[in-house]
């Protein structure tokens, strides 16, 4: 017997999950365009990601899906809060990464609107129980940066939060 061929009253019908891509685009319409660098350190990370958050009034939380030379094969916006805070799930974390072909490593990255990068203690925990989770799941955390005014950033791997993580990774 098919399965086409089964009652309709028999059986349960089975969802087929598909992804796809398409280019992310301004608010004009436009394709977004990025540098080609590798985000091999905080600096030039907040330089190539800042763009996409600095601008907003509320928290965006977002994640960078990153191949194994560490070039930026995604980027996705998980959360869109208030001027203060906006609220972050862990799956929602790692399921872009999980999905996203050739991802290897990510990176994530909010904005503090008001300017000021400096973590605040709930960052901090956030980025404790990202470190840890992506442990669990081999998928590197390589920094979690926050985005603030006049090109100024916070790397919680150059603050030593996160530790150094292998070969080529010891800088971001």
């Amino acid at each position: 017997m098919s399965v086409d061929s089964l009652p309709p009253s028999r059986g349960h019908r089975v969802r087929e999950f598909v992804c796809s891509y398409r280019t992310l685009r301004d608010d004009q319409g436009q394709a977004v365009r990025l540098s080609t660098l590798a985000l091999s350190d905080p600096r030039i990370a907040a330089d190539t990601l800042a763009p996409l958050l600095a601008q907003e009034a509320v928290e965006i939380f977002a994640v960078a899906c990153l191949s194994t030379r560490h070039r930026l094969l995604a980027w996705h916006v998980l959360s869109r809060g208030t001027r203060s805070a906006t609220s972050v799930s862990l799956p929602d974390v790692f399921v872009p990464a999980c999905l996203t072909p050739g991802t290897t490593a990510l990176l994530v990255a909010h904005n503090h609107p008001s300017g000021d990068p400096t973590p605040s203690a709930d960052d901090a925990r956030l980025t404790q129980r990202l470190a840890q989770a992506a442990d669990v799941i081999d998928i590197p955390l390589l920094d979690h940066l926050i985005v603030g005014a006049d090109g100024r950033y916070y790397s919680f791997r150059e603050a030593g939060v996160l530790p150094p993580r292998g070969l080529g990774l010891a800088r971001l």
